[in-house]
């Protein structure tokens, strides 16, 4: 469930920051451009604290061997 609310708000966010983004560079706008990097990021963002997480567990079992 928490993954799915963090692709919601990444959507919901990046088509805002897209939206300001060609505005202020006086582009058109295109919603998917802004869905697919949005998506993105969003995973990218969702599989960084996993992977931290198992490096910081693997450094505890080392420090305790």
């Amino acid at each position: 469930m928490r993954y799915i609310a963090v692709i919601f708000w990444s959507i919901m966010l990046g088509q805002v920051a897209g939206f300001i983004g060609g505005a202020l560079n006086q582009q058109k706008f295109n919603s998917t451009y802004s869905i697919i990097i949005s998506i993105v990021f969003a995973v990218i963002f969702s599989v960084i604290p996993l992977i931290l997480d198992s490096s910081v567990k693997d450094e505890k079992v080392e420090k305790n061997a």
